[in-house]
């Protein structure tokens, strides 16, 4: 029957003459399955003193992202081992441990340049979204294929990727859009939240663009335009409105 570390620690450490030792031991070995197997495939847990786990990475970029997931890492530890691991950090090293692969790029230049699409995106999300935005950017590193996707930033052959594709036909997730443009609750999460603002994103945009030359024609369609500037930035305060539209209400 397969064993959890969980279920095997308690025991082992009452054992153990050296607890300290023992317990170093199964923090370090319990990597690969807190981290996952994709995870762990280019990073290894080599020490921890004091509280810190120090994980090796083949590179500072990787190192820089997965600070991203450091707070997930943490919980995940703090459910095997409470009080164990207080922090994580992550540094270039060699990797020795079996199975450890360090990321093999047929053309290192195209690494380059991923990483560093990928840093900006990441270091652009909102906190909610870093830890996904980490792992998509991870996911360049080991050399899938296609940009980011629009909707999750997953990189994709094709876009929307096909799982976002069926959230945006999803009439459910079309009604949340809808409601989103209201400025009612979409009454979704996930992955299907994210296709819903999407949705209402370029909805809000589309209209805007629409409306755009009459109101520049014509004063009376400006509070129109001004009021679905108000909504687009109500939802989405980060990002700026279009140069047009900002200039026209700005001159209104």
């Amino acid at each position: 029957m397969p064993w959890r570390l969980k279920e095997v620690i308690p025991e082992a450490l009452k054992r153990a003459g050296g607890k300290e030792r023992l317990r170093r031991g199964l923090v370090l070995a319990a990597w690969r399955e807190v981290a996952g197997k994709d995870l762990a495939r280019f990073t290894e847990a080599v020490a921890l003193e004091e509280g810190v786990l120090v994980v090796h990475v083949p590179d500072p970029v990787v190192a820089h992202q997965l600070t991203y997931t450091r707070l997930a890492l943490l919980r995940r530890y703090e459910e095997r081992f409470p009080g164990a691991v207080r922090e994580i950090r992550f540094q270039v090293g060699p990797l020795e441990a079996e199975g450890a692969e360090a990321p093999q790029p047929s053309d290192p230049g195209r690494l380059r340049e991923a990483g560093r699409k990928a840093l900006a995106l990441a270091e652009k999300a909102p906190p909610e979204l870093r830890e996904r935005v980490a792992r998509a950017a991870l996911a360049l590193f080991q050399r899938q294929r296609g940009d980011p996707c629009p909707v999750c930033q997953t990189p994709s052959e094709t876009h929307p990727c096909p799982t976002c594709r069926r959230h945006l036909e999803d009439p459910g997730v079309r009604r949340a859009a809808e409601r989103l443009m209201r400025g009612q609750e979409a009454g979704l999460e996930g992955d299907a939240l994210r296709a819903a603002r999407h949705l209402a994103r370029e909805n809000l945009l589309a209209q805007m663009r629409d409306l755009y030359p009459e109101a520049l024609r014509s004063e009376e369609f400006r509070p129109l335009l001004a009021d679905l500037a108000r909504r687009y930035r109500s939802l989405f305060p980060q990002e700026p409105l279009p140069e047009g539209v900002r200039s026209l209400l700005k001159e209104g």
